[in-house]
């Protein structure tokens, strides 16, 4: 599938995601396509314990896997945080891939691995399109859920992030 983005010449990664931003659900595969990421969303990966991993091919180009066992709105979370890798840390990825497990560990080290965690958040659910509907009224989590195609637990973490929920420990 073709993106709908522009690309232009010189632009970096990030702004190249920024401009898929505007709406939601975002668009996560025209993201990747925009990037020049190959993607397989439903990949039967070797570790039954691996959601999804990302790799530089000997052709330069990036591949990202994620596992086709996994539920819907786990695997667009899981292309969101192989997204933010490539966005955050392509400068490590190889061919030997970088594999995340259902935890989001990857070895990669703690640091990587939250910096992909939150960028992923961030993909997913843009601050301002998130700020942007609560601010209009909707404030059910199920509903934003919904709205971004993300799992509740996703979209209540991602609204404590933002200071809009209470943390639930509290």
């Amino acid at each position: 599938m073709a993106s709908k983005i522009n690309v232009k010449v010189g632009e970096t990664p990030f702004e190249i995601a920024q401009q898929f931003l505007g709406s939601a659900p975002v668009d996560l595969l025209g993201m990747a396509d925009a990037l020049g990421i190959d993607v397989n969303m439903h990949a039967d990966m070797c570790d039954p314990q691996a959601s999804g991993s990302i790799r530089r091919l000997p052709n330069g180009r990036y591949f990202i896997e994620v596992n086709g066992n996994d539920f819907d709105l786990r695997r667009r979370f899981t292309l969101a945080h192989e997204l933010a890798h490539y966005i955050l840390h392509r400068d490590i990825i190889d061919q030997r891939a970088l594999v995340d497990d259902a935890m989001w560990r990857s070895g990669a080290g703690e640091q990587i691995e939250y910096q992909a965690n939150r960028m992923a958040a961030d993909l997913l659910m843009p601050a301002g399109l998130v700020r942007t509907l609560w601010n209009a009224g909707v404030e059910n989590v199920s509903v934003i859920a919904r709205t971004f195609q993300a799992s509740e637990a996703a979209a209540r973490i991602r609204l404590e992030q933002l200071g809009l929920l209470p943390p639930a420990w509290v």
